[in-house]
């Protein structure tokens, strides 16, 4: 009961509502601001980061994680990823997130320890993007 999550409209139908519940126990909210974990299916209902659990000073892990399905994860290069963990960087090649995405995980990294961490899926390949990657290009 401890990890509220948000569905997006595609997923908040009440087959998957009920799995959930009776999977995890979990309670699901209507407030993104309020979940810890956020599915989202459709990369357009995604809300904005900076309105969401960023966590706290004296305890950012009670930021929110979000869960994004996307079109690809094998587009066209826009950019590359640096940070912990890669060796120099990593081509970006993520198609189909909203175009304000970018300029809010900028903002995000920059609240670091505090900020949200991203995991990007396109069927069976999945991205993750902790809050200490940045973006450049």
């Amino acid at each position: 009961f401890d990890t509220p999550i948000w569905l997006d409209p595609a997923l908040a139908t009440p087959a998957v509502e009920s799995f959930l519940r009776f999977h995890t126990g979990a309670p699901l909210v209507a407030d993104p601001a309020a979940a810890a974990f956020l599915l989202v299916a459709d990369a357009a209902a995604l809300p904005r980061l900076g309105g969401l659990a960023l966590g706290e000073d004296r305890y950012p892990d009670r930021s929110a994680t979000l869960v994004v399905e996307v079109p690809a994860l094998d587009g066209p290069e826009a950019g590359r990823f640096t940070g912990p963990g890669i060796e120099t960087a990593e081509p970006a090649r993520i198609a189909g997130l909203p175009a304000w995405f970018r300029e809010d995980w900028a903002a995000n990294g920059a609240a670091y320890p505090l900020g949200v961490d991203c995991l990007l899926t396109c069927g069976g390949r999945m991205l993750g993007l902790p809050r200490t990657t940045r973006w450049e290009g």
